[in-house]
């Protein structure tokens, strides 16, 4: 499977007259939330179903309420045309429900194997029987397109692409007649995606529904038959043929307004140079030198490898730098530690949010004054919880934070507005340099626009901004120059000025020159 293939009519025949799910007059409420309010569902077999909605729309609840995790104070769910109530995950399970997150929950230090029939193993005698499970890992594994892979090599060996395409191997194995997938391609390749993208479409002709979350509104429009909308926790279409629909309608449907502009003018006056890098050298880069100016937003792009990341992080002192000199307004400065570079002003959004930006079972006003506590001391070293709430709530509102609650663990909230908790925390440091490293992975088009807002603001107010993004689109759409690179080396930069465009960046991207 190379080239990922349109649906056509043939998967809608075969749609049969009794819904395969019907989730009807769904409500879950959660304490001051109500999360889903009189949400219908309706799936078919044969069918490849999009859910789509901005973070915090309810899809997520939606999900967990369908595999019983979430239990919900009012309407029905049916199996087949029969009402059923699920208390666990594995009564979903049994009924031949699974889904992939897009947190993978395989275990690392285990095989495949093992991964595969966990907590589900094959016995023969009251003991595992391993030929039998390699035996069925083997032809699952198959229809997934890992024909090569040694079933008792550890999880943590293999790519991201690989793990995923184990998880959907042991649903596979498990006779899934429906299959949800949730964002399962945020974290592939684009020779991953198409062929993730092929293998959806391979399995609704094996018969297995699927029910596809998805940020991505192209990848949703080539495989998808439905498409139900959710907006604050309730429908806003329900069971839309996917060809009656433009993306743009689809845009409206979930965030209320169009997108025409997908990313907001902004006319700020270019300034003197605030910040520069003079031959910058590392174990993933070499001689990389660039500048950027009070008012501008410089892109950083280049292709998987091409060291632009690691660059951002030698320059925030997360990773040590070999060689090279970085100036602050025209003074030498040096960079040793992260708190060097957060006491200069200069800081991180970094790409992994999770991991890196957030604490996640901490609250919003705790991972958003987590560098500026000393701010909040007081004459006798205590530190002031009333400003803290107060500082938060005040910033939270200024990025329309949803919802606003400062109590709420970091972990309950959507990707984007992770993302706003993270620039919170860096906007209270006072800092003039933003690095923003892939700032709209894994959020919707709504929750885009709001952090390219975020970001204009940033540079009305006077702060430099350098955005390192994988989206064309975005480089394009957002920077006054673009830095390219490519397997470590710069290979430009270059005027976003309507003079270079995709073509050209991509031939520096690729190694090449345009002269």
């Amino acid at each position: 499977m190379t080239e990922t293939k349109q649906h056509t009519g043939a998967a809608a025949a075969a749609v049969l007259s009794v819904p395969l799910l019907e989730m009807r007059d769904i409500t879950k409420m959660f304490p001051g939330v109500v999360a889903l309010s009189h949400v219908n569902l309706t799936i078919r077999q044969g069918e490849i179903h999009l859910l789509l909605g901005e973070n915090g729309a309810g899809k997520s609840t939606m999900i967990k309420t369908i595999i019983g995790i979430n239990k919900p104070e009012g309407g029905e769910m049916r199996w087949m045309g029969q009402p059923v109530k699920l208390r666990s995950l594995e009564d979903a399970y049994n009924l031949g429900i699974a889904v992939i997150y897009q947190e993978l929950s395989n275990i690392p230090c285990l095989s495949v194997v093992e991964n595969m029939y966990l907590g589900c193993e094959k016995q023969k005698a009251g003991l595992i029987n391993w030929k039998e499970q390699r035996r069925s890992a083997k032809k699952a594994l198959a229809r997934v397109g890992l024909t090569d892979i040694d079933v008792d090599m550890p999880m943590e060996k293999l790519g991201m692409g690989q793990r995923q395409l184990v998880e959907i191997a042991r649903a596979v194995d498990r006779n899934a007649k429906l299959l949800i997938m949730d964002e399962p391609t945020s974290s592939l390749s684009r020779k991953e995606i198409d062929f993730l993208l092929d293998l959806m479409l391979d399995l609704n002709r094996q018969g297995v529904a699927i029910l596809f979350i998805t940020h991505k509104l192209d990848e949703a429009k080539k495989v998808g038959h439905m498409v139900t909308v959710l907006k604050n926790g309730q429908n806003s279409g329900t069971s839309i043929p996917v060809a009656d629909v433009t993306e743009d309608q689809i845009i409206k449907l979930m965030v209320g307004r169009s997108l025409e502009e997908k990313f907001p003018k902004r006319s700020v006056p270019i300034g003197e140079e605030v910040f520069r890098c003079e031959n910058l050298c590392a174990e993933k880069f070499d001689n990389v030198s660039f500048n950027v100016k009070k008012g501008e937003l410089l892109g950083v792009f280049g292709l998987v490898g091409a060291g632009r990341t690691e660059t951002m992080r030698a320059i925030f002192g997360a990773d040590p730098l070999a060689d090279g000199r970085l100036y602050l307004n025209g003074q030498q400065i040096t960079v040793k530690n992260p708190r060097d570079s957060i006491k200069k002003g200069i800081v991180l959004i970094t790409e992994n949010r999770k991991e890196e930006g957030l604490v996640l079972i901490h609250n919003v006003i705790e991972n958003g004054t987590l560098v500026t506590m000393k701010q909040f001391r007081n004459q006798f070293g205590l530190v002031s919880n009333k400003k803290r709430r107060e500082m938060v709530t005040q910033y939270g509102n200024e990025l329309n934070l949803r919802p606003m609650q400062p109590d709420k663990a970091s972990v309950n909230f959507s990707g984007g507005n992770q993302q706003k908790i993270v620039i919170m925390k860096w906007l209270l440091s006072g800092a003039k340099v933003f690095i923003f490293d892939e700032p709209t992975k894994g959020v919707d088009v709504g929750a885009k626009v709001e952090i390219y807002t975020i970001m204009n603001r940033l540079l009305e107010q006077g702060a430099s901004i350098i955005m390192v993004s994988s989206e064309m689109e975005e480089i394009l759409g957002m920077s006054d120059r673009v830095m390219v690179m490519y397997e470590g080396k710069q290979t430009g930069v270059v005027a976003n000025d309507g003079a270079v465009g995709q073509e050209e960046i991509l031939t520096l991207a690729t190694g090449g020159n345009i002269g």
